[in-house]
């Protein structure tokens, strides 16, 4: 036994000794110094460079230039800001109508996305029974293609056989026009509403939950209702995740494409053409390479404006 000890302790008073002549060690703080976080960090940062910014710089190269489709790109020309000039200044007629029409959406779909995310958290915030069924139903539109997606509206919302419309028959005796000329761009916001609202109603979820229940029920003994509980304690303490979320479904609203292609491909007539669209039907309608790039170049401005009011409050709420 008193053997069994004494090695014990030889032991310990080993690892100690090579813990310590590795703290005492000069050269070790300066080899970590000296190599840092690179090693780690260049493979990542280098894929990163090649998905990301090298596009990113070729695109802003072609909006320079006067390539179309049909010609070589050897034959490219350097045109300089004429495309920027061509669409600020008005002589794309369908520019700036693309634009309004992209911001519009947004904007209409954020807050719709918003207030039916928020109900479906405040729901599912009180543990209803078949929650996890109820939460598995709600994440599957965000499992859709966008491009499937709107291929299926496209059939539930048809005049002559469609569901909706089977449903408006059957209910009030009439039949609506979805994808005619007056509702085209209701029915495009319906879809993108459907798609992402889910991402908020999670992203409020986890908002909900984790704000501490001290402050409620103290405010219920107080004698506040449950609406005033909620919007004089739980929505400031929520404004940072409903902030977020609001930036996050801008950018996939602004940047939309395969759901509002494959439902209306912008009609009828520009009724539904958003600036994405704008830019495939520049690209690949009128083969005009780089006036689309110039288009591009707005599209990506805008996006990455958004996302960096989205990091900038990332990093006011975190802790110093």
């Amino acid at each position: 036994m008193a053997d069994t000890h004494g090695a014990a302790d030889a032991d310990a008073r080993a690892s100690r000794a090579v813990t310590t002549l590795t703290d005492d060690d000069p050269r070790a703080p300066a080899r970590r110094r000296r190599h840092g976080p690179l090693p780690w960090l260049a493979p990542g940062v280098l894929l990163l460079a090649l998905l990301s910014a090298v596009p990113v710089l070729l695109l802003g190269y072609i909006s320079l230039t006067s390539f179309e489709i049909g010609y070589a790109w050897a034959d490219r020309e350097f045109a300089g800001a004429s495309n920027y000039q061509r669409l600020f200044s008005g002589r794309e007629a369908q520019f700036w109508p693309a634009l309004r029409l992209s911001l519009l959406v947004t904007v209409v779909s954020v807050a719709l996305k918003l207030a039916l995310g928020l109900s479906v958290a405040v729901v599912l915030n009180r543990r209803p029974r078949l929650e996890y069924l109820a939460t598995a139903l709600l994440i599957m539109p965000m499992a859709v293609n966008p491009a499937i997606a709107g291929l299926m509206w496209k059939l539930m919302l048809s005049f002559d056989f469609g569901i909706v419309n089977a449903a408006l028959a059957s209910i009030a005796g009439t039949k609506v026009v979805w994808l005619g000329q007056s509702y085209a761009l209701v029915s495009v916001v319906l879809v993108l509403v459907w798609m992402h609202f889910p991402l908020s109603a999670l992203l409020l979820l986890g908002g909900l939950r984790a704000i501490p229940r001290e402050p409620l029920e103290a405010a219920r003994l107080d004698g506040c209702s449950e609406s005033q509980a909620f919007w004089r304690i739980v929505m400031p303490q929520l404004a940072p995740v409903v902030l977020s979320s609001s930036l996050l479904q801008a950018i996939l609203a602004f940047q939309s494409f395969g759901p509002i292609f494959t439902l209306t491909d912008g009609g009828p007539g520009n009724a539904t053409t958003i600036l994405p669209l704008y830019i495939y039907k520049t690209a690949f309608g009128l083969g005009e390479i780089g006036l689309a790039a110039a288009a591009a170049v707005v599209l990506v401005v805008v996006t990455m404006s958004l996302s960096a009011a989205m990091l900038a409050l990332r990093r006011r709420d975190l802790p110093a």
